[in-house]
């Protein structure tokens, strides 16, 4: 019984190496494999077998690149004639000819030995180069061509390798799916040593496992090196890393989104900067679950350009980052958080990237589905501030605002006064103040300076005070018990001419005689209201 076991399992062995002699995929009726015994010019039908559904058979004619076809470790192939792959080939030997391939749109050439050359072609929109069998040892001839998707997925590696790329656009996406195990080695798209000008990717950065940076090396033999990603960076899995070498510095410019899950954020460099950097108008999504972030001098710095707005949603850069944010001048954070800024921003740039800096001529978006504040991180002077959170946002601290403030939806509760600056504005889209200062509806400019008597007076707990500005002027209006103590600031900051309804809400006052005191500029008016309840 034993014996008739053994039997079987060694057909079963002997039918598989028959259907499969090379390749992991099982072989389908009209497939081709070089010959296995030195290989041969592409275009001669005796360097081919092709698969008759059971078993090889010399080929009668060559392939013509729409089928499947295997080159086996034994053999060299040439180009001696054009060849357009629509389908796949895959390369466990070797490959020669320059200037008669191509890989079309939909082929896939699968780099499956380890080191070789990759095939000199032309690359044509949805085509793709995989390298699947590096080991070790030296890197993959002619793998710093421009490429259209370029995927690296290698189980077995055991060395970091880097692809000597400068000056190559890869024209759809890049995606690294395995380094070897977790911790293994890394893939680099360049070196120092090799880098002369920036590496382009047009389409989306993936990782979906293993180590990717942008480099490794710690020779130094230029200033920075310059990585240009225009579609997003979606890390699942594994490390990606703006550089792992010590030098030079390194600025990765990503016009897209930012995603990382369940993966690793880790740069190194010493005293080097090494930023993701946030360019190009629009709005990038930036959404971090489970990071985990890479210790010690491994700093993940962030930096948002002028024109660029990131939206961290409620994701946070955590305190374990010990690199930097930085938002420029023109730049918008906008975030979800309850805690505001100082919630979604909790890195401190300890390590490296000059500590974290927020513009004061940077614009600043809460747009939660909770009420926020807006925290003591936002500076006290911005450009632009928008509300569009319906349950709510507190200013923190006293603001000068000098751009737009945007009342989108919800109550900004500006409690804390905030400043209109001399080119500030009130932009009303739904949202309000919680003590408010609008225009009326005729647009009237009064020739004079005026303070009309609330009404209505007495009121309970609400009233409204009108005021007129024949110019321009600095506001300020406050509100003072009996006892000349002030009770509220109601507004505080820059008006243009005209007249203006201020809306006050005394439910936190007790009833008795109260003063309001407004101010344009040196200008001054006082007059009595009284709260019944």
């Amino acid at each position: 019984m034993k014996s008739s076991h053994i039997l079987i399992v060694v057909l079963c062995l002997l039918l598989v190496s028959i259907l499969v002699p090379t390749t992991g995929f099982a072989q389908s009726a009209g497939d081709y494999r070089s010959n296995g015994t030195g290989g041969g010019n592409w275009g001669i039908a005796a360097t081919w077998q092709r698969f008759n559904g059971t078993t090889w058979v010399p080929a009668s004619s060559p392939p013509t690149g729409s089928e499947f076809a295997t080159i086996q470790s034994t053999d060299s192939v040439y180009f001696n004639v054009a060849v357009s792959i629509s389908n796949q080939l895959e390369n466990h030997g070797k490959l020669g000819g320059v200037g008669n391939l191509t890989i079309a749109n939909g082929g896939i050439y699968d780099h499956s030995q380890n080191n070789g050359s990759i095939p000199q072609a032309t690359w044509a929109t949805g085509s793709t180069c995989k390298v699947t069998g590096y080991v070790s040892g030296s890197k993959p001839n002619n793998s710093n061509q421009s490429f259209y998707n370029f995927t690296w997925d290698c189980a077995g590696q055991t060395s970091n390798v880097d692809l000597a790329m400068t000056g190559n656009t890869i024209g759809g996406n890049f995606t690294v799916n395995s380094t070897g195990s977790p911790t293994a080695a890394r893939v680099y798209l360049t070196s120092p040593g090799s880098y002369a000008s920036p590496i382009t990717i047009n389409g989306n950065v993936v990782v979906t496992g293993g180590q990717f940076a942008s480099n490794g090396s710690g020779s130094v033999p230029v200033d920075t090196i310059v990585v240009n990603t225009l579609g997003n960076i979606s890390v699942t899995g594994g490390n990606f890393s703006v550089s792992r070498g010590s030098a030079p510095d390194v600025k990765w410019n990503l016009h897209g989104d930012f995603s990382v899950t369940n993966a690793t954020l880790q740069n190194s460099g010493g005293n080097h900067v090494n930023k993701l950097i946030f360019t190009g108008t629009g709005t990038h999504n930036v959404t971090l679950t489970s990071v985990t972030y890479g210790t010690g001098t491994s700093y993940f710095t962030m930096e948002v350009q002028s024109g660029s707005t990131v939206d961290l949603g409620t994701s946070v850069i955590s305190s374990s980052n010990t690199g930097s944010f930085i938002l420029l001048a023109g730049a918008t954070l906008a975030t979800g958080h309850a805690s505001g800024v100082s919630g979604c921003i909790q890195c401190t740039g300890a390590s490296n990237g000059g500590g974290n800096s927020f513009s004061t001529a940077a614009n600043y978006t809460f747009d939660g589905s909770v009420a926020q504040v807006t925290s003591s991180l936002m500076p006290t002077t911005v450009n632009n501030l928008t509300i569009n959170d319906t349950a709510g946002v507190a200013l923190s601290q006293p603001t000068t605002i000098n751009g737009v403030l945007r009342l989108v939806a919800g109550v900004f509760d500006n409690t804390i006064p905030f400043t209109l600056g001399p080119g500030g504005s009130i932009s009303y889209e739904g949202g309000s103040l919680l003590v408010s200062v609008k225009p009326t509806a005729d647009g009237t400019i009064p020739e004079s300076f005026f303070v009309d008597q609330n009404y209505p007076n007495p009121f309970n707990p609400a009233t409204t005070v009108r005021f007129g500005l024949p110019h321009g002027s600095f506001v300020t209006v406050r509100v003072f018990d009996l006892l000349g103590q002030e009770v509220a600031t109601l507004f505080e900051g820059w008006q243009n001419a005209g007249v203006y309804d201020l809306d006050f809400d005394a439910s936190s006052l007790s009833s008795g005689v109260y003063f309001y005191r407004i101010q344009a500029d040196k200008t001054v008016d006082t007059k009595r209201m009284v709260l019944i309840k």
